[in-house]
């Protein structure tokens, strides 16, 4: 288990379904967004089956803040609270390939993604396919695998920089469990990401990969 203080010290260093049936699709996107940017809810997919409430992580905000709302996502395969003022931008529940990204009235998305690594695989051949990935999509990543841990699981952090679609900076971090590999991902298109630490030490210190 590492301790708050530890999992602070890396945020800080990382800125430098029917059985016979077929899966279905289920994707939302941001309710305030317009024009081209809008898309419906697919027919068949519902809010509860993107996020489904956990209240054991449930909890008053405090100084005026957000209140912090406990939520299951990654059908089941990932818990953490979030503050309750997040609005859920895009979603999917396909086996394989899950994910789920908020945005946040600070000026930052927040995004969870099924890996499809398999969490038997060697951690440099897990990292070195995320690594590539990373290149693959023209963005570089200038501070890599630095050792952390949220509560529950272990994992790497990584800074990286993209140009396109339009400059960003993001903290990645890959986290591990005997049964999944995700990757949490926060956007933002601050030079630093400093600001962001106090909020996502919150989120990340209750954060369980199972």
């Amino acid at each position: 288990m590492r301790t708050p203080g530890a999992l602070a010290w890396v945020l800080v260093a990382s800125a430098c379904h029917g059985a016979a049936d077929p899966p279905v699709r289920q994707t939302v996107f941001d309710p305030t967004a317009s024009g081209a940017n809008v898309a419906p809810v697919e027919v068949g997919s519902t809010a509860l089956a993107l996020e489904a409430p956990f209240p054991p992580l449930d909890r008053p905000g405090t100084r005026g803040g957000p209140e912090w709302l406990g939520v299951s996502v990654l059908r089941g395969g990932v818990r953490f609270a979030r503050p309750s003022h997040w609005m859920i931008r895009g979603a999917s529940v396909d086996p394989g390939h899950a994910f789920i990204q908020y945005v946040s009235p600070n000026a930052y998305s927040f995004g969870i993604y099924e890996r499809s690594d398999s969490p038997a695989d060697l951690w440099r051949d897990v990292l070195q396919r995320y690594e590539n990935d990373v290149a693959a999509a023209g963005a570089k990543a200038i501070g890599r695998r630095v050792p952390m841990a949220t509560g529950t699981n272990q994992g790497r952090a990584y800074t990286v920089e993209r140009k396109t679609p339009v400059p960003s900076h993001s903290r990645e971090y890959l986290l591990r469990s005997d049964h999944r590999i995700v990757l949490v991902q926060v956007v933002t298109q601050d030079d630093n990401l400093s600001r962001l630490n106090a909020e996502l030490l919150e989120v990340l210190t209750h954060l369980e990969v199972l």
